[in-house]
């Protein structure tokens, strides 16, 4: 494991690769949040991820898991935002391949009438070596995959919501 370069939560917003993806969820954003706070369920809805458990601390900022993703190897994560029903975010502070120097991602709700908005918005700063890559998957790839979560994370909020 190779440790990553921490940063908080507002250096999303200046990253040097971004990508955002959002969905309307009918779902209420306590049911939303609870989906995305049970950490061992990530893999049944998001398909990118082999295996996700709890490492320390389960809930609120500095809670720490460790995932299994695919093509991307282990990636132990620090949460940065907790805000049940309103925000869910974390810096992945060490990872197996390391091809990033940092790496946050930040999942917003936002109520509306129906349900709730969710945006998940992943912020990278790549290895040198690594740019041209991320930068071709950040067109394809990973909002693809961020768009499938989302879908996988409403499906499963709205069944348990009913």
């Amino acid at each position: 494991m190779r440790n990553l370069e921490r940063k908080p939560l507002a250096w999303m917003d200046d990253a040097p690769i971004r990508v955002s993806v959002d969905r309307v969820i009918r779902a209420s954003p306590e049911a939303i949040f609870a989906v995305l706070a049970d950490h061992e369920s990530w893999p049944d809805w998001f398909g990118g991820l082999v295996k996700a458990e709890v490492t320390g601390p389960a809930t609120g900022v500095g809670a720490t898991r460790s995932v299994e993703a695919r093509g991307l190897g282990r990636l132990d994560e620090e949460f940065i935002s907790w805000e049940p029903g309103a925000s869910f975010g974390f810096s992945v502070v060490a990872m197996s391949r390391p091809i990033f120097k940092t790496l946050n991602e930040l999942v917003t709700i936002e109520p509306t009438a129906e349900g709730a908005i969710v945006t998940y918005a992943q912020a990278f700063e790549p290895k040198a070596w690594a740019r041209p890559l991320i930068k071709l998957a950040a067109r394809g790839p990973f909002p693809k995959a961020l768009r499938g979560a989302l879908d996988g994370l409403a499906e499963r909020a709205e069944r348990q919501g009913s």
